[in-house]
Order: structure tokens, then sequence, then C-alpha cells
């Protein structure tokens, strides 16, 4: 997520499962994605809290190697009445580091009151495969595509070995809304009850861009088939657009 937000692990597993020679290395090891629902009456006090307040600890935690990413994301899609209308996206370098993550007991003084920060679920997730521009783009929008394959390896596989390459020349073309692309595997919770164990996040530089990632066409590689085979129905669970509101990490801020 190096630009996400440019702004979503477990350790052993995940990093020697998908270490092979023609895998590249991600930039942090863990995630935490905390989903919450604010209300509109909220919303003034909760977005000055994360700016003013939250967004100090979180340089701090940057600086001192204790984090990587943080982002907050405003969900333009999809049901925000009662399920989550953002999200919080933090990354770590190890997974040992979610033992001593910024968010401490207490409150910071000069935080505003918000009574509707609700959590609507938070979920682990550990970032597979990761591409961005080689001359970074502002990634000011995602599309989270949530998927529940019934061979989690194979799909991760196969977007490394289809679509990460057909993905990279858009990535890299200058004149190409899309900014970045990542896979993450879900870590925590797990089982049957749960309507996805993977994500791929698209990165865009525009709405329109996340509204429409090939306005001219594609050359589709060869072997998507083989990847929709492994989705219910051939398609993602869900497609959802956020925005970035906030984020820090070691190489951009917004």
């Amino acid at each position: 997520m190096k630009y996400l937000f440019s702004l979503l692990i477990i350790v052993c597993f995940t990093v020697s499962s998908f270490a092979q020679n023609n895998w590249d290395p991600t930039d942090h090891e863990i995630a935490t994605w905390q989903f919450r629902n604010i209300s509109q009456g909220d919303l003034a006090n909760f977005l000055s809290n994360e700016d003013k307040v939250y967004r100090k600890a979180v340089k701090s935690a940057i600086a001192d190697g204790r984090m990587r990413h943080w982002g907050l994301l405003r969900k333009v899609n999809g049901n925000t009445s009662d399920r989550h209308n953002y999200f919080f996206y933090n990354g770590f370098d190890k997974l040992t580091d979610l033992d001593n993550s910024p968010w401490g007991s207490g409150s910071p003084l000069g935080l505003r009151y918000v009574k509707s920060a609700g959590v609507r679920g938070t979920v682990h997730t550990a970032p597979a495969i990761q591409v961005f521009a080689e001359n970074p783009k502002p990634g000011n929008y995602i599309v989270v595509n949530y998927a529940n394959p019934n061979d989690l390896g194979k799909f991760i596989e196969l977007q490394n070995e289809v679509w990460k390459p057909f993905i990279r020349e858009h990535v890299n073309n200058p004149d190409s809304p899309w900014a970045g692309w990542e896979v993450h595997k879900v870590m925590s919770p797990t089982g049957n009850a749960y309507s996805w164990n993977v994500a791929t996040i698209d990165h865009f530089t525009t709405l329109s861009g996340a509204l429409n990632a090939f306005p001219n066409g594609a050359d589709w590689p060869e072997g998507l088939e083989e990847i929709n085979n492994l989705l219910p129905n051939g398609k993602f669970s869900q497609s959802v657009i956020y925005e970035v509101v906030f984020y820090e990490g070691p190489d951009a801020s917004k």
C-alpha cells in the first residue's frame, strides 16, 4: 500500500507460502481493516479527531518504525445506512508490531465528541502481491473486490502469474488512471460463515477511473477464465469504491 493510499500475515505461513522466484516482496506483512459507521451529524467531529489528533500518533509511530501505513477511506457506493461507511487501514511491517501499535489506552487531549463511532467489524489481512507505478501516482480512490474462491492458494497464484504482468503495464502507463494493484489474503476471521477470504485492491487516480478502469478496452491476458472458474458464479462477492480521505505513510501524506 505504498501510495494508497498512493493509498488490504500472518506471518510465516504467508511469507513462506508465496516466497517463489517470481513473487515480488510486499512492503508490509500484516494489516488491520476496521469498519465504522459514522452518522452525518458526527462526521465533522470524527474527521477532525482523525486529522488533528490521531494523525499525530500515527506520524510518530511511522517515524519510530512501529507502523507503515495508515488510511481512512470513505465508502462511495453500496449500503452505508446500517453498515459501514468508513474504514481504517493500518499496515505494519511485521506481525509483532501489532503488540506495539499507536492505539494505546486512554483518550488523547483535544478529542471532539463522537456518538456514533460504532465498529462494524475488524479483519486482519496479509498482502500477498503489490504493484505500484515506478513513477508514483496519487491513489485517490480504490476499488476493493471481495472474493471467496474455492481454492485460495490457486487463486492467488493465478493472480500473480496472469493478472500481475497485465496490470503492471496499465499501472506504469502515465495516461492510465491505474495507480496500483494489490492482493490481500484474509488471516482472520476465517470459516464458512464469512463471505470473503481474499480481496484484490485496485488503486486509481480518479473516480472516473475507478468506475471505468479500461475506457479504451484491453487485450485481456490468457488465463482469466481459469481465475473466474474459482469464484462462485465466476464473480467477486462485492466490488466497492472507496475514496481515500486521509493517508500517512513513509513516502506520502494526504
